[in-house]
């Protein structure tokens, strides 16, 4: 049975350090190890992600969550899921805390509606 661990925390505070540390150790441990992290680790998140940070737009904050879960949808789907079902431990940089936290609060859509 694979084993699903996220970090979460603010911009700058040592996530993807954490995700490669634990990765790391896992690994020399003998286990299978996905580090992945969110938004844009799958080719459509890559072109979701260079929207939100890139884009001409200022984006509406219900847009801006339904691209979130869009590249979530896309994760799960072809890296965590497949993953997962092999038994391996993903380790991700960011999950659904981080969108409860910003879409939620920081984009004022509230946590019930997130």
């Amino acid at each position: 049975m694979g084993l699903f661990i996220t970090f979460e925390g603010s911009e700058g505070s040592g996530k993807s350090t954490q995700v490669a540390l634990l990765a790391e150790q896992l690994r020399g441990e003998g286990r299978e190890v996905v580090a992945t992290f969110e938004p844009g680790d799958t080719p459509t998140g890559r072109r979701i992600r260079e929207t939100l940070l890139h884009g001409d737009d200022a984006l509406a904050p219900t847009a801006e969550l339904l691209l979130m879960l869009a590249d979530r949808a896309q994760h799960v789907a072809e890296v965590i899921r497949p993953a997962l079902g092999r038994g391996a431990v993903v380790v991700g940089d960011r999950y659904s805390p981080s969108t409860i936290a910003y879409q939620g609060a920081a984009r004022v859509l509230g946590v019930p509606a997130v």
